[in-house]
Formats: structure tokens, C-alpha cells, sequence
């Protein structure tokens, strides 16, 4: 049997119920889907959340000590990364979307390895993680490593062909060009790319890749940067 299938074991067959999920779930029994719902928070969530726990903690402790000869052992033991720690470790477990967990796992070994970044834009950085959405970061990471980010999604280079409108659903296809356009306005806003969302509807002579261009701002890398593991 593996770790994992320990833990699994392990988490089954613990108690999570508490007072407060006792008497929600009480309530619930009155209505036809209520067991269901009960059910869900007694076994399910907390389950997966502490399996996302115990994952993210491994993680960590494989890529600190890869690094170990690049840690800034004196910010290690600062309050400022305490609370970076903390932040990162409640975020971890909050959001079950891969992308925003590497995100928080990515903020915690940066923080000790890179020393260009002040601790107020640490901070900074961390916040917007946790308030953008999944699509927000979707769109400014193809938009910085276009070619990694198809890679690391299994998609062909051959789809960013078109204009914006044509090949950004199929870069995010669990989205619809509409609400696209609205994360690449709030991007933009964040002074995190060089085009507003009126590129999708602008006719121009260029298409596919010659139209990606430089199109992230310096802030906006030194942002995708930090939120991500080499």
C-alpha cells in the first residue's frame, strides 16, 4: 500500500464531524438532497482538503531542498515570511485548481530565492493570486510563455492562427471569448500587459504569432515569474 493510500485509509476512517457540522446537517436531513450535501462535507471535503494539505507540504520540502544552497536562511526564520508561509499554506487549501496551488507553492521557494523583489511586492503578488481568477492567470501565462503554456496543456502550436477572437478560445476553451475579453481588460488594468481588450475586435494585416508579440508588461512577468516553478 502507498502513502497515499494510507492517508486515504487514514482520512476515511477519521472523525470529522464537529458540533457546528452536526447541527447543519441536521437541518439538512429534512430536505430530499440533504443526506447528499451532509455527506459531502462530513467525508469529501475535509478529506480533500487535507490530502491537498499533505501534497502541498511534500512538494515543498522536495524543492526546498533541491534549493537548499540558494535559501535566504535569515529571510527563513523573518516574520515577513511567516506571513507569506501562512498565506501560502491557507491558499493551498482553499483552491483545489492546479494552477493556483503551484502558484502558492511557487511564492513560498521564490520568496526565499529571489532577492529582487521587495517584501511589499511580495505581498502584493501573493494578494492578487489569491483575488484573480483561474482565467485571469490562464490568460497572462500564455500571454508571457505562449510556447510553454501550449506545451504544458498538450496543445499544438498550429491553433494560434487567426486573430484573438479565433485562437484565445481554443488556447482556453472552458471559456468563452466574452468573458476573455472582460480578464483581459482587468489585466490590463493592472498595468500587467501592453494591449487593451480592443485587440480582439481590431482588424489588423498580422495574424497567429506575429500578433502575440510583446504584449506583457515588465510588471506583468516579474508577476508570472514569481507564481511560477521552473
Amino acid at each position: 500500500m502507498s502513502n497515499i493510500q494510507k492517508i486515504e485509509k487514514h482520512l476515511k476512517e477519521s472523525k470529522h464531524s464537529e458540533h457546528i457540522i452536526n447541527g447543519i446537517k441536521a437541518v439538512l436531513a429534512n430536505f430530499p438532497i440533504g443526506s447528499g450535501i451532509a455527506s459531502l462535507m462530513s467525508d469529501y471535503i475535509p478529506s480533500q482538503r487535507e490530502l491537498r494539505l499533505i501534497e502541498f507540504t511534500e512538494n515543498i520540502a522536495k524543492d526546498l531542498s533541491e534549493l537548499q544552497d540558494e535559501i535566504n536562511e535569515n529571510y527563513l526564520k523573518s516574520d515577513e515570511y511567516a506571513f507569506i508561509f501562512e498565506k501560502c499554506f491557507k491558499g493551498a487549501v482553499e483552491n483545489y485548481q492546479k494552477e493556483k496551488i503551484i502558484a502558492f507553492r511557487a511564492i513560498l521557494v521564490n520568496s526565499l530565492v529571489d532577492f529582487e523583489l521587495t517584501q511589499t511586492e511580495k505581498e502584493y503578488y501573493l494578494n492578487l493570486v489569491d483575488n484573480l481568477s483561474l482565467l485571469h492567470i490562464q490568460v497572462l501565462s500564455f500571454l508571457a510563455f505562449p510556447r510553454k503554456y501550449l506545451e504544458l496543456n498538450g496543445m499544438d502550436e498550429s491553433i494560434v492562427s487567426g486573430g484573438f477572437s479565433s485562437f484565445f478560445p481554443k488556447v482556453i476553451p472552458n471559456a468563452n471569448v466574452e468573458i476573455i475579453k472582460l480578464a483581459f481588460k482587468d489585466l490590463n488594468g493592472y498595468g500587467f500587459t501592453n494591449t487593451g481588450s480592443g485587440i480582439f475586435n481590431t482588424m489588423t494585416s498580422s495574424s497567429g504569432w506575429s500578433l502575440l508579440g510583446d504584449r506583457v508588461s515588465k510588471n506583468g512577468r516579474n508577476f508570472i515569474q514569481f507564481i511560477s516553478l521552473e
